[in-house]
C-alpha cells in the first residue's frame, strides 16, 4: 500500500471505530435499562393511605387531643383533664391537607406519616409518633363517652 491510501484507510478505520464504539456503548446502556428500573426505590411497600379511612373522629389520651379528619380538613382539639372529667379547649386549630401515598400533608407543607389498621391511627412526625383511637361520634358525644368511663 502507498502511504496515501494507508492514510485513507487509516482515516476510514477510524470512522467505522468511532461508529462501532458508540453502537457498543448504546447497545450496553439499552440492556442496562432494565437493570436501572429494577434497582428503584423500596417504597413499593408504601401503604396508600385511603382518605375514607381517615375521616372522623380521633382521639389520644396520651397527648390529650381530639382530632376531626374531614375530606379535605382536619380540626384539632386539645383535650383538658380536671378534677376526673374531660373537657375541650375551646381554641381550634384547623388546617387543610392533602394524602400523598402515607403522607398526610398541610397546606402550610407540614406532613405526617399516617398507618390506619381498623380503629387505631399511627401519626409520626418531627420525631414523635402519636397513637390515636377512632371513636363513631362527634367530639362532644367523645367527651360524654370519656367522662362516663
Amino acid at each position: 500500500m502507498m502511504a496515501d491510501e494507508k492514510s485513507k484507510y487509516k482515516q476510514s478505520n477510524n470512522k467505522l471505530m468511532k461508529k462501532l464504539k458508540i453502537w457498543s456503548m448504546m447497545m450496553l446502556m439499552i440492556l442496562a435499562m432494565p437493570l436501572m428500573v429494577a434497582c428503584g426505590s423500596d417504597s413499593d411497600d408504601v401503604k396508600t393511605i385511603n382518605k375514607s379511612e381517615l375521616m372522623g373522629t380521633w382521639y389520644t389520651l396520651e397527648d390529650d387531643w381530639v382530632i376531626v379528619i374531614g375530606n379535605s380538613s382536619v380540626v384539632q382539639y386539645e383535650l383538658w383533664k380536671s378534677g376526673g372529667s374531660y373537657t375541650l379547649n375551646p381554641q381550634t386549630y384547623t388546617w387543610n391537607y392533602t394524602i400523598e401515598g402515607n403522607r398526610m400533608i398541610s397546606d402550610d407543607g407540614q406532613w405526617a406519616e399516617v398507618s390506619v389498621n381498623g380503629n387505631k391511627m399511627t401519626v409520626s412526625a418531627n420525631g414523635q409518633t402519636m397513637n390515636y383511637t377512632k371513636y363513631d361520634g362527634t367530639p362532644q358525644q367523645l367527651l360524654d363517652y370519656l367522662n362516663k368511663k
